[in-house]
């Protein structure tokens, strides 16, 4: 009964690599946090283009300070996440770039077993961690 996956019944490497993708995803910075703040304001004043964002508004480089209407500043928080995430994951492509290009080999070779990449997504992890640990040493 219930919609819930039982986690007992998950393969182990399974988990281990579910985990390791989270962990990468947050690094990166999911944005989680401007989401919900946007997402609250739009539900609340019944306005707000998302797709706006995602498209013809946000332009890694360019975010505009200037989103207008009701929720413009949760429009721009969000945006601005959008742009340091591109940002970081070019230095993971500049850094990185070949554990990045296998860890997607990997998966396009294993794409019904990705578990079997887990190995290419700690060294992309590490090195990612590393190359970010790097750049705020800089600051």
């Amino acid at each position: 009964m219930g919609g819930g996956v039982s986690v007992r019944g998950v393969d182990p490497a399974i988990r281990e690599f579910e985990a390791l993708m989270d962990q990468f995803d947050k690094i990166l910075d999911r944005c989680d946090s401007e989401t919900v703040e946007y997402t609250k304001c739009i539900n609340a004043k019944g306005c707000g283009d998302v797709a706006g964002l995602f498209s013809r508004n946000f332009r890694p480089g360019k975010t505009s300070k200037t989103y207008s209407g009701p929720c413009g500043a949760k429009a721009y928080e969000l945006s601005a996440c959008f742009e340091r995430r591109e940002d970081r994951y070019a230095l993971v492509r500049t850094n990185c770039g070949k554990l990045n290009e296998d860890y997607e080999i990997c998966m396009m070779q294993n794409s019904r077993n990705p578990s079997e990449c887990a190995q290419s997504v700690r060294k992309l992890l590490e090195c990612t961690q590393n190359a970010l640990n790097y750049l705020n040493s800089k600051k």
